[in-house]
């Protein structure tokens, strides 16, 4: 009984579903646009070396882009030679060591 009771309420859903949606698309569709898509939502931006803009004395503008880039690459190199530095001293220590022999004499 159960079984036919979630068949039908499946049945009932998946026919529902679409004339559901399609009456919530109908609704959206209707509403009034705010803003038109093709018209800038604000003034022209001005240059900013020109003399009337009000922006022109204000700094900290600049890209940081460079600076960032080149700080992490002096950051990973430095990384990478202390390991580099690291893996050849204990390989040598526990590798490449030359053997005492058990006596004591070098």
């Amino acid at each position: 009984m159960l079984g036919l009771a979630l068949t039908a309420l499946l049945a009932l859903t998946l026919l529902a579903g679409p004339a559901a949606a399609d009456g919530a698309a109908d609704t959206i569709a209707d509403a009034p646009l705010l803003l038109a898509d093709d018209e800038p939502v604000g003034p022209e931006p001005k240059d900013r070396l020109e003399e009337d803009n009000p922006a022109r004395e204000l700094a900290g503008f600049e890209s940081r882009e460079g600076i960032f880039v080149d700080a992490a690459a002096y950051i990973l190199a430095f990384a990478m030679l202390v390991g580099l530095v690291l893996l050849v001293s204990l390989y040598y220590l526990l590798v490449h060591r030359p053997s005492r022999d058990p006596d004591g004499s070098a």
